[in-house]
């Protein structure tokens, strides 16, 4: 998961040295097209189910002749239920917000992505069916691969869930998911 963080705050960097979203004072984002997805997905016994709408900036931050680097801010809810027969906690939500830097390479008909990002979330309760998380605020990381063209994304999303050793004890939840999205 380091990795994720280390590429996510990279491409963080190079947005903010060439003064680009999501550095800018300015959102910088393209409220008029929109993306809405969804991430079905589970953890060992843990189910969920992650809704986003998404904006996309409007300035890419990289963009050469196969390769390109631009982004999206995401807003997201996830409903998360445990299988287990008697945990402490059966289910619950996690609200948040997050950067996502997409790498993905030009092609006519589709583009292969590549995608990193991560932002602040928080938890209706700070224990996930059997882990107490320390506290509600916690953190998403986000990998994802997958294809997009106009209209669709379809893809796999890994996400992460933990508070960054803000407080002891710090148990991860960690989200395989597949991710589906339509822009309008």
């Amino acid at each position: 998961m380091s990795t994720t963080i280390v590429g996510a705050v990279l491409s963080l960097g190079l947005a903010c040295y060439q003064g680009k979203a999501p550095c800018s004072l300015s959102p910088n984002i393209n409220t008029k097209k929109l993306t809405f997805s969804i991430d079905v997905g589970s953890d060992n016994t843990i189910q969920q189910t992650r809704l986003a709408i998404g904006a996309d900036w409007l300035e890419d931050i990289y963009n050469g002749e196969s390769l390109k680097v631009n982004g999206r801010m995401e807003i997201n809810t996830n409903f998360w239920r445990s299988s287990l027969q008697k945990p402490i906690n059966k289910s619950g939500y996690i609200f948040g917000l997050a950067p996502v830097f997409r790498y993905s390479h030009q092609n006519i008909f589709t583009k292969g992505y590549f995608e990193l990002g991560g932002g602040p979330q928080y938890l209706s309760s700070n224990i996930i069916e059997n882990e107490n998380k320390s506290t509600q605020f916690q953190f998403a990381s986000i990998l994802g691969l997958g294809f997009t063209n106009k209209l669709f994304e379809i893809g796999y999303r890994y996400l992460h869930i933990s508070n960054a050793n803000i407080e002891i004890p710090n148990p991860g939840t960690d989200f395989h998911s597949l991710h589906l999205a339509y822009k309008f």
